[in-house]
This record gives structure tokens, C-alpha cells and sequence, in this order.
């Protein structure tokens, strides 16, 4: 459930959004007061699939997902996103409505703009623009990246290789990565297109091997460079 922001929300909250990072304090502060400003509850839905609605919405806190479903109603994740990612910016660019929806995965702190002044912001700020032109090609080089992996590799290289994506998001310690909090074998299925029996199938095998321990805190990956090999042997079979 969304929540009005208290507190002395400044601009110090959307200097954490990466694309901003460029502005001054004084614009940030500028921009800070033209921004709705909400907290919402872990699992609160933010924006609904096909809604008309245009805002801009900027992560200073927390973690959301953008999902969809297929006409056969199976539950499909376009992204998982986090502190310093934006979200809705594509309707606010073309006008088109969402093409999916957002719910967040842990208490968020967001703040939303109008695509009024979003546009504003990125006309006016030619470095803003360059650093979103550079976050909208990232997501592109990820769904290509997903495209190849759904197109070439088996149901069990598919959840190898969304494993690596996610330990590319945490911070590696003598090459052990640890994802907390993990994702739930249901959330690995969405990402992967595959069942969750796939997955607990899959995560069993990882763990006889010893490459991975998984705990209802903690998913850690003992070893990403034999993941990397388990997917590149596969695509040379």
C-alpha cells in the first residue's frame, strides 16, 4: 500500500537515481519539489499493466519488478529493479500505455514526475539525456542477451545463466557472490520461463555439486566461472 513520504526528503534522496547524477544540488532540490514523493510496502502493486497513466517514476530506495502475463496467464518478469533504476519512462517518451506492471519486492521510497517534466528535465539537461540514452541501450543489450538465451539454451542453462545475472548485481568476495535476499524458486521460473519444479530440479544439482548454498536469507554462488562453463559447453553440444 502506498504511503505519503515523510521525513526531510531532500535532494539528496534522488541523487541515489543514476541518471540524475550530473544535476547540481540546486536542481536536484529544484527537482525534488516537483516530484510526488511515496513509500510503498513490500508486494504493493506502483503502476498497473496498460494503464493511460504517464509518470515517471525514480527509485531513491528499495526494489520493484516489471512483470507481465501471457494470454495463458503464466506470471512472466521483464526486469527486476533497484535503487538508482527509473521505470515508465518509455510512456512518458512515446505515450503509449504501460506495457507492464510494477510491484515492489521490498518497502520502496519513490519519487514520480509528470512526462511533462521529465521532458523538461532531459531537454534541458543534455547530460541527463545522454545518461538515459545509455540506461535505455543497457536494457536493450539485456532483453537481446535474454532473447539469444530462450532461443539457444536448455531450461536448466536458462536458470545458469539468470543466476549470473543476478550475481552480476551483488558484489563478489574472493569470487563468492551472495544474493540476499534470494529470489524464490516461483521468481526464478518467471525470469526464466521455465516451472518452478525446473528450478528446485536445477538448484538441487547446483547444490550436490557444491556450487551453490541456498538459504530462505541468502542465496550464495560459490563459484559464477563454472556456471559460465556449464553455459558455454552446453551452446558447443
Amino acid at each position: 500500500m502506498a504511503k505519503q513520504a515523510g521525513g526531510n526528503i531532500s535532494a539528496t534522496a534522488l541523487a541515489q537515481v543514476r541518471i540524475l547524477a550530473t544535476l547540481s544540488d540546486e536542481a536536484l532540490a529544484a527537482l525534488a519539489e516537483k516530484c510526488t514523493w511515496s513509500r510503498h510496502d513490500s508486494g504493493s502493486e506502483v503502476l498497473a499493466q496498460d494503464a493511460p497513466s504517464d509518470e515517471v517514476y525514480l527509485i531513491c530506495k528499495g526494489r520493484v519488478s516489471a512483470k507481465t502475463f501471457s494470454d495463458a496467464g503464466k506470471e512472466i518478469t521483464f526486469a527486476e529493479l533497484v535503487q538508482g533504476d527509473i521505470f515508465g519512462e518509455l510512456s512518458a517518451l512515446d505515450g503509449q500505455p504501460r506495457s507492464s506492471f510494477v510491484v515492489t519486492l521490498e518497502e520502496s521510497l519513490l519519487a514520480s514526475l509528470s512526462a511533462t517534466v521529465f521532458n523538461e528535465v532531459i531537454n534541458s539537461h543534455p547530460d541527463v539525456m545522454w545518461a538515459l540514452m545509455i540506461e535505455l541501450a543497457a536494457r536493450v543489450r539485456r532483453a537481446d542477451e535474454k532473447v539469444f538465451e530462450f532461443s539457444t539454451l536448455n531450461t536448466g542453462n536458462r536458470i545458469h545463466a539468470e543466476l549470473l545475472r543476478l550475481a552480476r548485481m551483488h558484489p563478489a568476495k574472493d569470487g563468492v557472490v551472495e544474493i540476499t535476499p534470494p529470489p524464490t524458486h516461483a521468481d526464478l521460473a518467471s525470469r526464466t520461463n521455465t516451472t518452478r519444479e525446473s528450478v528446485t530440479r536445477t538448484l538441487n544439482q547446483l547444490k550436490q555439486a557444491g556450487l551453490i548454498e541456498a538459504t530462505r536469507q541468502c542465496l550464495t554462488i560459490f563459484d559464477p566461472d563454472t556456471l559460465t562453463r556449464l553455459i558455454r559447453d552446453s551452446e558447443s553440444d
